[in-house]
């Protein structure tokens, strides 16, 4: 039986948020785990290893996200001759890319490793770790040409199974090699094999929903080629100074302070990884609501919608924050054990959380201007913020060290994301007015209220994890009475109509 689009929207976001809270809890088990059983220093290089392989992404070079749109498109539009001539063009790109990522990873093993490395001893391990990476993104870079197959499709229930499966497999493997006396090469080698193994997967599923699929070496031609790259360059020039804003702060302390003074500033990192991750996996469909709409020229829906995601991000967004002041160092005190700085990992987690959930709050916004084709100017935006980031780096780290790192990162951040983006995006698609921006306000003055009360009447007693259990839920429970007031009349009526076509779809099994 053919599932209806809402039945996988759901079916989608339900496995991509059980994945994410699958990572999360794991996450949470394995890094006392490592910490303890690989030593600080040698975690502090597998963290340094881990952030220097996601710059091999960068080489992507926004391609990923123009051919999974044009894809889509195609798809949709049963135009499978030009889909075909996407996916064909993108495999060609991807493969010598991957060549190119294999390149890069041995130049970044042989050069400069010593300087990221104290102890001469683990030269030669770091440098194995990175070729591992290296090798395993390279084989897996050409895959890349089909997720447009899976958008069109929308079986993203079944991308986020296979992810599943393959953090719990990965999780289980680290753990007996590790435990075994192995060290980061071990885990090296059960990421390559495992990531070959999803991959490999991935592609027989891409094939056997996309039945016309082709290839053949007449696909491929440099119009097509050029119809990507004139959409991917601007997404390019996003992502990479996304990654240099999220990594220079770790660079800078590794470089500076130190491999084992990064574990504890890595901490807070997670932390505010997982919460985004998981906020990102849950209303992440702004991109193809907000095309929609824009195709066909329905202005007032697309404000709407654009409206909605920014009220509902924005929700999701204090909520985790003020979750992350009053039981966030309790909660890594717990996690990491007596001995670990909670108290230094907490205040970087506070700081770091503000600016990051400014960027998920605002990324509407950046969908808007990829919709509107405006997204030169988020590029723009992210390369001052990225240059700030680095200056206040270099003059903060070494006076105020981590404290120094995080605001460096977060402050360009908020002042970007808070005044200056929606700025820009009000004046080519006005959407600022008094009634939503008030009962924003009017929101962050509630949950301030709220959470001042909670957090004198229960702070004294958040010693324990039950305790931290029931100091969340008030919270949450603050959070939905001061959430009522983001509600307009309109919004309380698609809240109706969703749970009514939730109850049909059930009914009809």
């Amino acid at each position: 039986m053919q599932l209806s689009t809402f039945s996988l929207f759901m079916r989608g976001s339900s496995f991509r948020v059980l994945q994410t809270l699958v990572g999360i809890a794991i996450g949470f088990l394995m890094m006392p785990f490592l910490i303890g059983a690989l030593g600080k220093e040698v975690y502090g290089l597998w963290v340094v290893v881990g952030s220097v392989v996601g710059t091999y992404y960068l080489l992507d070079m926004g391609f990923s996200q123009a051919v999974t749109r044009f894809v889509t498109k195609y798809i949709h539009q049963q135009r499978y001759e030009d889909a075909n001539k996407i996916i064909n063009t993108a495999l060609v790109i991807y493969a010598v890319l991957g060549l190119l990522v294999l390149a890069v990873s041995c130049v970044f093993a042989f050069v400069g490793t010593e300087r990221l490395v104290d102890e001469p001893q683990h030269v030669s391990m770091v440098q194995m770790v990175l070729l591992i990476a290296g090798l395993q993104l390279a084989i897996e870079f050409p895959s890349k040409a089909f997720p447009g197959v899976i958008s069109a499709y929308m079986r993203f229930d079944w991308v986020a199974k296979v992810r599943t499966v393959k953090t719990i497999i990965d999780a289980l493997l680290i753990y007996y090699f590790v435990s075994q006396g192995h060290g980061i090469i071990a885990m090296a080698l059960v990421g390559f094999v495992t990531g070959l193994l999803s991959t490999a997967i991935y592609v027989v599923m891409v094939n056997r929903l996309f039945t016309q699929l082709k290839y053949s070496k007449s696909l491929v031609n440099k119009e097509t080629l050029k119809g990507v790259y004139s959409f991917s360059k601007w997404v390019f020039v996003i992502d990479l100074n996304t990654m240099f804003r999220d990594k220079l702060d770790l660079w800078f302390i590794a470089y500076l302070l130190g491999a084992s003074v990064l574990t504890v500033y890595y901490v807070a990192i997670r932390l505010v990884d997982y919460a985004i991750t998981f906020l990102t996996q849950a209303t992440s469909m702004t991109g193809p609501i907000f095309t929609e709409y824009y195709a066909k020229q329905q202005w007032d829906q697309l404000r709407e919608s654009l409206i909605r995601f920014i009220k509902l991000d924005a929700f999701l967004a204090v909520t985790c924050f003020l979750g992350f002041v009053l039981v966030g160092e309790v909660f890594i005190l717990l996690w990491m054990g007596d001995e670990f700085p909670a108290r230094s990992a907490w205040q970087c987690l506070i700081i770091l959380a503000a600016g990051r959930l400014m960027v998920y709050i605002t990324s509407p916004l950046i969908s808007l201007l990829m919709t509107f084709n405006k997204h030169r100017f988020g590029a723009v935006l992210s390369m001052v913020e990225t240059s700030c980031v680095a200056v206040l780096c270099a003059i903060l780290v070494p006076r105020y060290e981590l404290i120094g790192a995080a605001v460096a990162v977060s402050l360009p951040t908020l002042v970007g994301r808070l005044v200056v983006l929606p700025w820009y995006c009000n004046r080519i698609f006005a959407f600022m007015h008094y009634g939503w921006m008030a009962r924003l306000v009017a929101f962050l003055a509630f949950n301030a209220a709220g959470f001042t009360a909670l957090y004198l009447i229960s702070s004294s007693y958040l010693t324990g994890l039950v305790e931290v259990a029931i100091g969340g839920l008030g919270l949450v429970f603050v959070c939905l009475i001061a959430g009522s007031v983001l509600l307009s009349k309109s919004d309380v009526k698609e809240i109706k109509f969703l749970i009514s076509k939730k109850k049909a779809v059930i009914t009809n099994g």
